[in-house]
């Protein structure tokens, strides 16, 4: 929701949940790492990563995730640089955003010029990933428990967005992180990393 009204105000948002789908399932080198990895059972049949296998050792095994992270954030950077690189001029002003459930975790964060958590209670966090994914409530707690505490990112957060209504009270927010931004951008104040965030 977030992401769909800054997108709404013009701006380019990157996905780096779907930039990571993607290298898993098109890059060779880390489809081979991946396989090394996790065995044969990593990928079906038709060639796209068994998320669910893959997501089941992950989260269940620590060493197992750290592997994984190693070899798919450097990979999801380097996209990001790419896509970013072949945007038209007028798609990267005045910023893009990077969406990404591991900003903090992957090292992100220090690349971006400044960060956007949004928040939510944690039922309805688990509720929405529930949801989304069609996975069971265990399954999400796993990822939970795999990831920084949410009030650890509020606290490192440049603006925060507490997401636990409808729309309408998401979107003034949005705009007014956005006017915020193209202040802040068009001040030439020193920024924190090399793009722009979410």
């Amino acid at each position: 929701m977030v992401c769909t009204g800054f997108e709404q105000l013009g701006r380019t948002v990157l996905s780096a949940d779907q930039l990571a789908r993607e290298v898993m399932d098109r890059d060779g080198l880390v489809r081979s790492r991946l396989l090394r990895l996790f065995g044969e059972n990593a990928y079906t049949p038709d060639g796209v990563l068994d998320r669910k296998f893959v997501a089941a050792r992950a989260f269940g095994e620590p060493g197992v995730k750290k592997k994984l992270d190693a070899i798919v954030h450097p990979a999801v950077f380097r996209e990001i640089d790419r896509r970013i690189v072949q945007l038209p001029t007028e798609k990267r002003l005045p910023y893009v955003l990077i969406e990404a459930a591991l900003i903090y975790e992957s090292g992100l964060d220090k690349e971006l010029d400044y960060v956007i958590v949004v928040e939510a209670e944690e039922e309805t966090r688990i509720r929405r990933v529930m949801e989304r994914d069609g996975c069971s409530r265990e399954d999400v707690l796993r990822r939970i428990a795999a990831q920084m505490p949410a009030d650890t990112k509020v606290n490192r957060a440049d603006f925060v967005i507490r997401n636990e209504s409808d729309s309408r009270q998401i979107i003034p927010k949005v705009r007014f992180i956005d006017h915020l931004l193209r202040q802040i951008l068009e001040s030439g104040r020193p920024r924190k990393g090399r793009k722009s965030k979410r």
